[in-house]
């Protein structure tokens, strides 16, 4: 019981840090085998962003209103020279940008 507490405690308190979207772990009431598969997923999704597995899609052609994708969901879309970051903000068709820059 104190090894779970202290995973969960190790776990919330290094959220934070990440530059990257984590998604928000699911509740565990029962410490059991289903607990422990919760425990593991949410594990492998930290592991993937702090060791740069989670890779953007470039897409040429606007994704909004065209591209379904979760609430969350990310592409790099590349039109005229330019690169923007597209969220997707209802998870569905509606995508919102912002232009990236190599201004300091």
């Amino acid at each position: 019981m104190k090894k779970i507490l202290l995973v969960l405690t190790i776990m919330f308190l290094t959220q934070p840090c990440f530059a990257y979207r984590v998604s928000k772990p699911l509740a565990i009431t029962d410490y059991n085998a289903r607990g422990l598969v919760i425990i593991n997923e949410n594990f492998e999704r930290i592991w993937d962003v702090t060791n740069g597995r989670y890779n953007l899609n470039i897409m040429t052609t606007n994704p909004d209103g065209s591209v379904d994708g979760d609430v969350g969901d990310m592409i790099l879309l590349y039109i005229g020279g330019n690169y923007y970051l597209e969220i997707n903000v209802d998870g569905g068709t509606i995508w919102r940008g912002v232009q990236l820059t190599n201004t300091p």
